[in-house]
């Protein structure tokens, strides 16, 4: 048998390293990130970063994405946001004023876990991706469009509008505290179109440029970000030939719930098609 061979049915079956706790070297911080692999299936398997929403979230917090994709054989490395539960670095809201530069910096975290991965024998380097919910939808594109490792994007609830347009609308349509309540949509939508807020990060002139293919899973009732012009940009760039995939839940909000019964629609089915038909889920 070919020496080559030989090496290669060595390496495949090779223990699988367990699931473990790894620190992350990161600009100005360090990372404090938990790796878990499928308990099913053999290596090198397909991987995900989990890149975190708003807010001060932890690496626990994200158990509910890192489960579904671990029970479809996708490994996930999941880490607390840099200032949050054990990573060191400076923890910062994001506004207008800051978030070209902040998402820079998050987007180099996410990438920096990419490079973690890599390295690891029972991961497969040529199919490693990112997973996020609402502000990673503005992080993820802007990582894969800084790297080439990045084979996939997984967002859900992500914003096509600018940071200072989604917080505009978020006050209107009563998603943030403190917010007017009870505008009818065309009153917000009038509001809206008269928007002279300043913009900060806008990630249209990323999206357009982006050959990493992306799913997006969509709240129809999403008082959190405009989605009717968020839903327009993505079949714009869709328009341009761009690979992004898009499935709108009709009856979900921003938590890609039902506001009225609590009941979440189970999109992960169309998640575990379109990662198979991205050969990142090799059919059996």
């Amino acid at each position: 048998m070919h020496l080559l061979l030989l090496f290669v049915i060595a390496w495949l079956t090779l223990p699988v390293p367990q699931s473990g706790e790894v620190s992350i070297p990161a600009q100005d911080a360090t990372l404090a990130a938990t790796i878990r692999v499928p308990t099913t299936g053999s290596a090198p398997f397909p991987a995900v970063v989990l890149v975190h929403g708003s807010g001060q979230v932890t690496r626990a917090q994200m158990a509910g994405i890192a489960n579904r994709l671990l029970d479809m054989g996708v490994a996930v490395l999941a880490y607390d946001k840099r200032g949050v539960g054990q990573s060191s670095g400076r923890y910062s809201n994001v506004g207008p004023g800051n978030s070209v530069a902040m998402f820079g910096t998050l987007a180099d975290d996410a990438l920096a876990g990419v490079a973690v991965l890599k390295a690891r024998r029972d991961i497969d380097a040529t199919r490693i991706g990112l997973a996020g919910a609402s502000q990673a939808g503005w992080i993820i594109p802007l990582a894969a469009s800084r790297s080439r490792d990045v084979r996939f994007q997984v967002i859900l609830s992500g914003p096509a509008v600018s940071v200072g347009e989604e917080i505009a609308y978020s006050r209107l349509a009563g998603a943030d505290p403190g917010s007017e309540q009870g505008l009818a949509d065309a009153e917000i939508d009038r509001r809206m179109g008269t928007f002279k807020g300043p913009h900060g990060y806008d990630p249209v002139a990323v999206l357009e440029s982006l050959a990493t293919p992306s799913i997006w899973i969509q709240g129809g009732l999403d008082r959190s970000l405009p989605m009717p012009k968020t839903l327009a940009a993505l079949e714009h760039v869709r328009s341009l030939g761009r690979p992004v995939t898009v499935v709108v839940l009709p009856g979900a909000n921003h938590s890609l719930m039902n506001p009225a019964t609590g009941e979440r629609p189970d999109f992960w089915p169309r998640v575990r098609a379109w990662l198979t038909e991205q050969d990142v889920i090799r059919r059996r």
